[in-house]
């Protein structure tokens, strides 16, 4: 969460701790050290001092010594030349190719380790494995034939977000302007899991770009399409979101009508994010008594709304309710 807000000198040594001290767990959880050098390296390649920086890293958490992490970590805040990513990628970084047999090797040693839940740490395997090819050759290929290869196919979403966010970091880093595979990949991906929004997101953030609109518009009909008994909250506000950017008539606005039913599944739903979209977009339309109607729907399955109360008894609704009903109410 430090990472996340921007405090990366917290997060940094919160990190080291946590790796430190996984070194004081009894030998069979102690493979659990790689999941928080996953998140670590990731992180840090991504949003941090660079992939040469998380691959040193790496490689000094593979050593073992908790003094050399302290070093690495003090020789870095003091360079001051580290302030981005992209310069740092683009000026052609070196990466030590014996620092990426050092990662590698610390990943292998946890490699077909047993622990009481696998999966997260077969993910984390399977994720600095993928960034370690693509370090050694720069090549997101690379990492495309490891996670081809892979058999974790307990949650492919994870797996598909973990590749094309390395094919995003390539296009990013390198100045890539052609992005089919990444686009290819994260096509696939949701059409398969749509439930995972960041693989949206990263769909928005590689085809951002004239009439690319379209192509999203299509892609979540197609995606609510082969999800027919899915409720997809985030994607069904997608498809709302893109059909009112067309809503400069009625013939849309009906559209859109249609798709915030849908989201609302016809009135049982008991999301409040849902049905306050659904008000705003009748206020916003100016058909207050649809607005009204829409609201107390809303109460009949939400009662618990604080917001929808306000909104009726003190908002821009207020002036649809009869004294006899804000009473009731």
């Amino acid at each position: 969460m430090h990472a996340r807000v921007g405090d990366w000198s917290s997060a940094r040594k919160v990190w080291a701790n946590a790796v430190v001290r996984a070194q004081e767990m009894p030998e069979t959880e102690r493979v659990w050290k790689i999941v928080l050098c996953k998140s670590w390296f990731v992180l840090e390649a991504t949003h941090g001092w660079g992939l040469a920086a998380a691959v040193e890293l790496l490689a000094c958490v593979a050593g073992g010594d908790s003094s050399a992490i302290q070093k690495f970590l003090e020789a870095k805040s003091a360079d001051t030349t580290q302030t981005s990513i992209h310069k740092e990628e683009t000026t052609q970084t070196r990466i030590v190719l014996a620092d990426i047999e050092q990662a590698q090797q610390l990943v292998a040693d946890c490699t077909g380790t047993h622990c009481a839940d696998p999966d997260e740490v077969h993910l984390a395997i399977l994720t600095l494995r993928m960034w370690l090819a693509y370090a050694a050759h720069m090549d997101p290929h690379a990492a495309d034939s490891i996670h081809d290869q892979s058999s974790f196919t307990k949650v492919p979403a994870l797996s598909a977000l973990a590749i094309c966010s390395i094919h995003l970091h390539h296009a990013r880093t390198r100045r890539v302007h052609c992005t089919s595979d990444l686009r290819a990949r994260v096509h696939r991906a949701l059409l398969a899991d749509p439930h995972t929004t960041p693989l949206w997101e990263m769909l928005f953030a590689c085809t951002a770009s004239r009439g690319s609109e379209l192509t999203h518009a299509r892609l979540v009909a197609t995606a609510l399409a082969a999800h027919p008994a899915d409720t997809l909250p985030d994607v069904r506000m997608l498809a709302v979101y893109f059909a009112l950017r067309k809503s400069v008539n009625h013939n849309y606005a009906s559209h859109v009508r249609y798709l915030l039913r849908r989201a609302t599944r016809n009135g049982s739903s008991q999301s409040l994010y849902m049905w306050m979209a659904y008000i705003a977009f009748e206020l916003k339309f100016g058909t207050t008594g649809r607005a009204k109607r829409v609201l107390l729907a809303a109460l009949r399955v939400c009662p618990w709304a604080k917001s929808l109360y306000l909104l009726a008894l003190g908002g821009q609704l207020a002036s649809e309710f009869s004294a006899q009903e804000s009473q009731a109410l």
